[in-house]
């Protein structure tokens, strides 16, 4: 069959002809206007290690260790003052291998100070926590994997899956995961690095299929001296279904901090 051009399609050229794309590509029929989502996704770094590719995120200068189960089921914080209700948005898996299907999935929860709190529905991706208050936390809150806490804090670091630093109120990871009925198409990137420290850094934005290793799909490099990037993708990046997304960043010095955010639209799976 051919792509029939509808009159609510969305003007933007790249966007009709992603959409054409998807459908020649991978046989799914989707529409941005049915699921009338954007998405921004920001991040900052943790001081990074010099050489060293890590994710755009404040957990630590490293990157995230997937999980291919449900088994992010936990949360606290620094703070024995804190219990706030927290805002948790992310994704539940089914499946493994190539045959890993992601389902999003949002929910809140209070915390209970240093004290773990399990999570209401335990998942594998964690995208963003925020502060759902009316008061500011007092310390640092993290969701992790049920592991030993000191403090509230997890010492296997590698167990933390998402963060909302000490002093903010909402989390900082340019890394997302895209459901079984969603793609999402690319159109825009940006990426700095902190000028409290004179540095440059290399960005790279990296997909996974599910099922496969992440691959590199655009690069770019920044530096302290206020020369930053930002990429206007035209033709714009598709992202297929049960996907993950990062960004990575290596900087030429220790403790350096960097910025990056993506841009895009989400589009739904209409008929397969």
């Amino acid at each position: 069959m051919t792509w029939q051009r509808r009159n609510y399609e969305v003007p933007d050229a790249r966007l009709v002809q992603a959409e054409r794309e998807i459908y020649q590509q991978y046989g799914d029929m989707v529409s941005i206007d049915a699921k009338a989502k954007s998405l921004i996704k920001f991040g900052k770094s943790a001081p990074l290690i010099a050489g060293t590719l890590a994710t755009v995120w404040t957990v630590n200068a490293g990157s995230e260790v997937y999980v291919s189960s449900n088994i992010i089921d936990s949360i606290s914080s620094s703070s024995a003052l804190d219990n706030e209700e927290i805002y948790i948005e992310g994704h539940t898996v089914a499946g493994t291998g190539f045959d890993q299907k992601f389902t999003f999935v949002k929910q809140l929860i209070n915390l209970n100070g240093q004290t773990r709190v399990a999570l209401p529905i335990p998942l594998a991706r964690v995208s963003v926590t925020i502060n759902n208050n009316g008061s500011l936390l007092q310390g640092r809150v993290v969701v992790y994997e049920n592991t030993a806490i000191v403090g509230g804090i997890p010492t296997d670091l590698t167990k933390i899956h998402n963060d909302i630093p000490l002093g903010f109120q909402e989390s900082f990871k340019a890394a997302t995961t895209f459901s079984d009925e969603d793609y999402y198409i690319l159109t825009s990137g940006f990426g700095g690095v902190s000028g409290k420290q004179a540095s440059a850094a290399d960005f790279y934005l990296e997909v996974r299929l599910a099922g496969r290793v992440f691959t590199q799909k655009a690069a770019a490099t920044a530096n302290s001296s206020g020369s930053n990037f930002n990429l206007n993708l035209d033709p714009a990046v598709i992202i297929p279904r049960n996907a993950d997304i990062r960004v990575r960043a290596e900087a030429d010095s220790n403790n350096a901090v960097v910025f990056a955010s993506f841009n895009g639209y989400l589009a739904k799976v209409m008929r397969q």
